[in-house]
């Protein structure tokens, strides 16, 4: 399995326990003073660093991760969800897959990328 497919198979399996385990543990993210924090920003952060730290340090399970994270609410942020409904609406799931199937594509340019 080359490391593009590892990345892909890593990321895809992150959004699918990512989900899995939002759905079943249904609690409201922690807020800083009045700000909701959610996942996809702790996703996201960590994916940037670790393009930003990329010269020093290159892992690309962290990085499957950190992106899994991230990709796992893209729906519900481009739909610009309030509720636990709208990250399960069937709109957000296609946004997700969408994202997926670019993902799958774009791999060894995202892998190239960082590398």
């Amino acid at each position: 399995m080359t490391l593009y497919d590892k990345y892909f198979l890593f990321t895809t399996i992150t959004i699918v326990l990512t989900r899995v385990l939002v759905y079943v543990i249904n609690r409201p993210s922690p807020s800083i003073k009045n700000f909701r924090t959610h996942h996809w920003m702790f996703g996201l952060f960590f994916t940037l660093l670790l393009f930003c730290i990329a010269n020093f340090y290159t892992n690309i399970y962290l990085l499957s991760i950190s992106t899994g994270v991230f990709l796992d609410e893209i729906g519900f942020i481009l739909i610009r969800g309030k509720t636990h409904e709208d990250n399960y609406s069937p709109k957000s799931f296609m946004i997700l897959l969408f994202f997926i199937l670019l993902l799958f594509i774009f791999r060894r340019t995202i892998v190239d990328f960082y590398l």
